[in-house]
């Protein structure tokens, strides 16, 4: 009798001991995380009578210390957790299956339940296994660990076992959540898709695939504000997230935001090493007027790809505009190169050597390429618009025939020919040559367009014609008026038809090219033919 109540006073005076350690003992509070992963533990089982010493310390002061260490979770009152368990009426934590595992955590307000059992492996170490479930999967997880008697020890395996692995377990849960999320904004649930994403950052706040979901998600609800918000902070956490930076650019496209929208896109070329990135920087900084930058970002793409035709093309015009010709006429060269047929180019060009004092020194420089090269086409080419522009008609129209002999085929010079012919007012050469053009390579837009002025100047000579006979025939009298109307309404449809028929080459032209320039050009030929069509 008396050994007994001396083991009853034992066991006594451990408990009290493990309460007073409770009280003792501050735990290392954290501040929690404004949304937590809520954990229910439900009463630990003891599998033999050693265990119950360890299973009652770590229920009234262990696993709160623990848990209280960690701002992403919330140790659920085990009291509380005991108690509805005991309602439940399941008889054994063993013993549960899924569903009354999930029906348990619905009561408890839990995201995860952990069941526990704790044996005896040797006088001063104890077994402790766990099964971990989540409320997103429904998946469990099983782990095992030792912990024995002295406290620190004990405290620092909870943390690197049990802490470690529930931080595993949870995470995965997140990305299955995040996954779900993911589903959600791909099927168009927008709303579903924010309320999951926000759970996920507030879980796992390092996760930038998450941030991004979301700002493309508050894209798709039209919240801009926002979805710029969870853009940044998707950089912030890792700045050379490129679908968050391309994100980011569409962003300030849409809203009209160049100046946030340039430094991003100079981030992704510099990253990518893109040419083509380089350029659309420098077309933007071009319309937003600054040269200087546009030349640098240019000057990039050509780094990147020295034969880039837009880059070249656009720091030629830049260059020639400001004035700097010398430092043009390398890229108008490689330019007109590129593109023999872009008059917009070959005039530059050419005033470009005029402005520099170069025309003679040009001249001479193909002179000598056609000595040491006398089928080269391009150098034929280059004299011809030089000549031309000089207004050396005579000059220009030796070197077009030259280059028939060497090239018979090549449809620039019979374009040059038309367009020389067209300046001297000899319609009928001129259309010749153009048609002879078009029989060379039908997909120039330059042709129809002499085309067109041809029989525009022939329509306006009917025109012209016409004011006058109806003028004669309005004073004139008998037959003599008569003759005069059937006359005048004559050249009233040959001015008509030739008017359609420059329209018709106008209409062929414009489906031949995208050049801006090019199609205004057309577009204001257009509408003032149609002008002319009205006053008929």
């Amino acid at each position: 009798m008396k050994k007994w109540m001396i083991i009853v006073l034992a066991v006594s005076l451990v408990l009290i001991s493990c309460a007073s350690n409770k009280k003792e003992v501050q735990p290392e509070q954290v501040q929690k995380a404004e949304v937590t992963t809520k954990v229910a533990i439900l009463p630990l089982k003891a599998l033999d009578s050693s265990s119950h010493y360890i299973t009652k310390i770590l229920t009234v002061r262990d696993l709160e210390l623990t848990f209280n260490k960690y701002p992403n979770y919330t140790l659920l009152d085990m009291d509380e957790t005991a108690a509805v368990f005991k309602e439940s009426g399941y008889p054994d934590v063993e013993d549960l299956e899924k569903e009354e595992i999930d029906n348990l955590a619905k009561q408890l307000g839990a995201d995860v339940i952990i069941i526990a059992t704790v044996s005896e492996t040797s006088s001063d170490l104890f077994n402790i296994t766990m099964r971990i479930y989540s409320t997103v999967s429904t998946d469990l997880k099983q782990i095992s660990f030792n912990v024995g008697k002295e406290k620190t020890a004990r405290w620092k395996e909870l943390e690197e076992s049990m802490m470690k692995e529930l931080d595993d377990f949870v995470s995965n849960e997140i990305d299955k959540l995040f996954n779900i999320a993911a589903n959600h904004f791909n099927n168009g649930n927008y709303t579903t898709a924010e309320q999951l994403l926000k759970q996920v950052i507030a879980l796992k706040p390092e996760k930038v695939d998450a941030y991004y979901f979301l700002g493309n998600t508050y894209v798709k609800l039209e919240k801009n504000d926002l979805a710029e918000e969870y853009f940044l902070k998707a950089l912030e956490i890792q700045p050379d997230h490129q679908p968050t930076i391309i994100a980011l650019i569409d962003l300030y496209d849409k809203t009209n935001q160049p100046m946030k929208r340039i430094p991003l896109m100079e981030k992704i070329a510099e990253l990518s090493q893109d040419a083509e990135t380089w350029f659309a920087v420098g077309n933007l900084y071009n319309q937003l007027d600054n040269k200087e930058k546009a030349k640098e970002s240019y000057l990039k793409a050509l780094a990147i790809d020295p034969e880039f035709s837009g880059a070249i093309v656009n720091l030629s015009i830049i260059l020639y505009d400001e004035g700097n010709y010398s430092e043009a006429i390398p890229y108008l060269e490689k330019a007109f190169e590129e593109a023999p047929d872009n008059t917009f180019i070959a005039a530059r060009l050419a005033t470009a050597y005029q402005k520099s004092g170069r025309t003679q020194e040009a001249i001479d420089k193909y002179e000598n390429v056609l000595i040491k090269d006398p089928n080269n086409i391009q150098a034929y080419l280059n004299l011809i618009s030089i000549y031309r522009s000089m207004g050396n008609n005579a000059k220009a129209i030796e070197k077009i025939n030259a280059l028939k002999k060497v090239a018979p085929d090549n449809p620039y010079a019979y374009l040059n020919l038309a367009a020389i012919y067209l300046e001297q007012g000899k319609l009928n050469d001129a259309e010749t040559n153009a048609n002879i053009t078009i029989s060379k390579d039908h997909t120039l837009y330059q042709p129809y367009i002499i085309l067109s002025s041809v029989y525009q100047s022939k329509g306006a000579e009917s025109y012209n014609k016409y004011i006058d006979l109806d003028r004669q025939a309005s004073r004139a009298v008998g037959k003599k008026a008569l003759d005069l109307k059937k006359q005048r309404d004559t050249a009233k449809n040959n001015a008509i038809n030739h008017f359609n028929k420059a329209l018709n080459y106008l209409q062929t032209a414009r489906n031949y090219t995208n050049d801006t320039e090019a199609l205004n050009d057309i577009n204001s030929r257009i509408a003032h033919i149609n002008q002319l069509l009205s006053q008929l």
